[in-house]
This record gives structure tokens, sequence and C-alpha cells, in this order.
């Protein structure tokens, strides 16, 4: 299945909050670091060994929580749950 690029936002302010490359098909119910294509900012957390050292997702702008971090297993991946309702995507 082909790879598809998404702009996320905030859905209480419209904040661009990051451009995201998603496999397969279904909801997006986690954001996996590594496929994180901007800001630039979330490279420094591509290789975390604990859940703690990876920051929350929240809007830049209003400060709304988007995401809460996890090490998602199987194979240690970052990973951000997100949260129903506080973001919406666009196609890019």
């Amino acid at each position: 299945m082909p790879s598809r690029s998404f702009s996320i936002f905030c859905s209480q302010c419209n904040g661009f909050i990051l451009r995201y490359r998603k496999e397969g098909s279904g909801s997006l119910i986690r954001i996996y670091v590594k496929q994180i294509l901007e800001p630039e900012y979330f490279k420094q957390f591509k290789n975390p060994k604990l859940k703690l050292e990876i920051p929350l997702l929240e809007c830049y702008q209003c400060k709304q929580k988007l995401g809460t971090p996890k090490i998602h297993k199987p194979g240690n991946r970052p990973a951000y749950l997100m949260i129903k309702g506080t973001f919406f995507k666009k196609e890019s």
C-alpha cells in the first residue's frame, strides 16, 4: 500500500502542527515519530529509550493537548497516541 502525506492542524485554533507520512489505510490513531516530515524539531526524538524522553504533542499556539507519547511495541517505535477530536488532517 502506498504512503500518503498529511498536514495535521489543531481543531481549536486551526494552527499547523506537523506534516506526516502515513502508511496503510485506516484512521489516524497513532503518529510514529520517524514518519514526521516537518518540523525538524521532532528529529531529536527518533531514538528514545523511554517515553518520558518524548514531549507531549501540543498545539504551538493555544497549547491544546493533541497526543500522548508512547513507545509502540513491537519494534519499540516512538509514537504519539492521538486524542480524537483535537486535530484535523488535510492530505498534502
